[in-house]
């Protein structure tokens, strides 16, 4: 099965090209998948105003308070989980997994030292042509910043 049978585009999009009616830079399946999961990662409930179910509730956590954290990261897990079967169809069989880390920052950052970081790794199948797709993304938390 081909991968251009349907077009996905690229994020992010390019506003000015379609006010502009001009041709939208497109990207595979696995990416349009990886950009669908990155959206889901990095939205909290209620922020996506056509649909208040999109998201997950990684962002309504506390993460200074360590006493939980193996409750609040089911909690978030079951989330994004729930969040992807219901708006990513094009992938089966998916299996999330959560890493809390501590990391040094890097040389140069204004305030350097040991920072929080939650790195994901996403499996699954792609449902059309039973491929398999790993996503990784992470970010650091306490204050947060992407990676």
């Amino acid at each position: 099965m081909s991968g251009m049978l349907h077009q996905y585009y690229q994020l992010p999009l390019e506003l000015g090209k379609i006010v502009g009616k001009k041709e939208m830079k497109k990207c595979a399946l696995k990416e349009s998948i990886a950009h669908h999961l990155h959206l889901m990662l990095t939205t909290a409930f209620g922020e996506l105003l056509s649909d208040e179910q999109f998201g997950n509730r990684l962002w309504e956590e506390d993460f200074d308070n360590v006493s939980y954290r193996n409750k609040q990261k089911e909690k978030i897990l079951l989330s994004l989980g729930t969040t992807i079967a219901r708006f990513e169809k094009r992938i089966e069989k998916v299996r999330i997994e959560m890493q809390v880390q501590q990391e040094e920052t890097p040389f140069g950052v204004r305030d350097p030292g040991m920072k929080r970081k939650l790195a994901f790794t996403i499996t699954a199948v792609i449902t059309a042509t039973n491929e398999p797709i790993t996503y990784r993304d992470g970010f650091f938390i306490s204050p947060l910043a992407y990676n």
